[in-house]
């Protein structure tokens, strides 16, 4: 299975030329009293608040590629909407210590379990936050601004699929290419 960048011109998620595709989730519950809570993750080189993220699979759908970057760096499981609910831009530092400009398109994922042991845990923290709060602490400010919408437009959460058949399942992602 291929980890490298995608870029297909023709999709929805594609961006700019200049700019490498990743895709991400916007990990969401709803608790007993009705609030919503989003879950955050820490960057692995700088400790940094954002969603989990990475590169597309080739072969999968970019929903499916999101979904398993949830379950390795915060250990998430739950349904994920086949639909972007939105895209941001942001500066990836490089190892040689430049930066690349990457365009991450997000989908939102109800999440059903979180694991105790799951890949990255030894090098990534998670946190549930109130809308507000993870607003105010993810790094990503077009991001950050996005999540103020949900706030009054908390239906953005669960868009509508393009087949209108709803979000996928834990179980649609694992029969889909494991």
């Amino acid at each position: 299975m291929s980890f490298a960048p995608i870029v297909d011109d023709s999709s929805p998620w594609a961006g700019d030329a200049d700019e490498l595709q990743q895709v991400g989730v916007l990990p969401w519950r709803i608790r007993r009293d009705g609030e919503t809570r989003l879950l955050l993750i820490t960057s692995r080189r700088r400790g940094r608040w954002i969603v989990p993220k990475g590169w597309p699979m080739k072969g999968y759908p970019p929903s499916v590629a999101a979904s398993r970057e949830a379950f390795e760096e915060a250990g998430i499981i739950g349904d994920i909407s086949p639909v972007p609910m939105t895209t941001y831009r942001y500066m990836k530092a490089r190892n040689d210590g430049s930066e690349v400009a990457c365009r991450v398109t997000v989908f939102g994922m109800k999440v059903r379990g979180t694991l105790s042991h799951w890949r990255e845990k030894g090098q990534r923290q998670r946190r549930w936050f109130s809308l507000e709060a993870a607003a105010g602490t993810l790094d990503d400010n077009e991001l950050a601004e996005f999540l103020t919408t949900l706030k009054t437009e908390p239906e953005r959460l669960e868009p509508q699929s393009r087949s209108g058949r709803g979000n996928l399942s834990f179980s649609d992602l694992r029969t889909h290419g494991s």
